[in-house]
């Protein structure tokens, strides 16, 4: 995991992924989850999500991660909200999984730190036929300097940094069909606010972050770069389906 993940791991206890908790259940009141459906929640970090999931839907839900540190957080929040959350730690790339699973794929700000099309493969192995792939994900635009796209993949250890078109090729060259996919820049600070309701807000004064300089600066270096270049980013929502 890189330096700048493992910070990631060591802060609050809320959605960390481009639109936030809110974004989430946006999209998640277009679909129709019943109690019968296997869900995979990819890269589960916090387990806000899959808690979700289980407590509106009582959908069968798998939350997998491959951070200890984050599955111990995400188990401590199942116990609290009494959600029977099923936690696995895993590799992405290698999902312990059989094929054609999962009815729906959730995945926040994952993909983009993996080698994109041995992700987006995997995610289709894992669902069943018609199932459903739901996929957020920092997206840069194409007026972002090269400099600055070299400078945020060195800080955050990023193998690729796509455009919206190169998201929405990768899906596609795997073989799902394109439900939609949306793009949007990133919240501003009344929808940022909005994350305070969902328990959302993370700081980067954490005592873990405080105590270890290591552990901060990644962080640091990111969100300096994102107040330069924020004008260049966003994310996309991409929901796609299974042929």
């Amino acid at each position: 995991m890189s330096s700048y993940l493992d910070a990631i791991a060591a802060m609050g206890g809320g959605s960390l992924h481009p639109g936030g908790f809110h974004h989430t259940l946006n999209i998640l009141r277009n679909f129709s989850i019943s109690r019968d459906d296997i869900v995979i929640d990819i890269g589960c970090g916090t387990g806000q999500t899959a808690c979700h999931l289980v407590k509106t839907y009582g959908a069968h839900v798998f939350a997998l991660d491959n951070s200890e540190k984050m599955l111990s957080k995400a188990r401590a929040r199942a116990g609290r909200e009494k959600a029977d959350v099923h936690f696995v730690y895993g590799d992405v790339l290698d999902m312990p999984f059989r094929d054609k699973t999962a009815d729906l794929v959730m995945i926040e700000s994952v993909l983009v730190f993996l080698p994109l099309l041995k992700g987006v493969k995997e995610c289709f192995r894992v669902l069943k036929g018609n199932g459903i792939l739901v996929d957020v994900e920092l997206v840069a635009k194409d007026s972002l300097p090269s400099e600055a796209r070299e400078q945020v993949k060195a800080v955050c250890g990023l193998p690729q940094l796509p455009s919206f078109k190169e998201w929405q090729k990768a899906f596609e060259k795997t073989g799902f069909s394109q439900i939609s996919a949306s793009f949007k820049d990133f919240p501003g600070p009344l929808d940022n606010l909005k994350e305070i309701f969902y328990g959302g807000m993370n700081s980067i004064f954490s005592p873990e972050l405080m105590s270890d300089a290591k552990l901060s600066r990644p962080l640091q270096d990111y969100q300096g770069l994102m107040q330069r270049y924020r004008s260049h980013f966003g994310f996309g929502t991409f929901i796609y389906r299974k042929n």
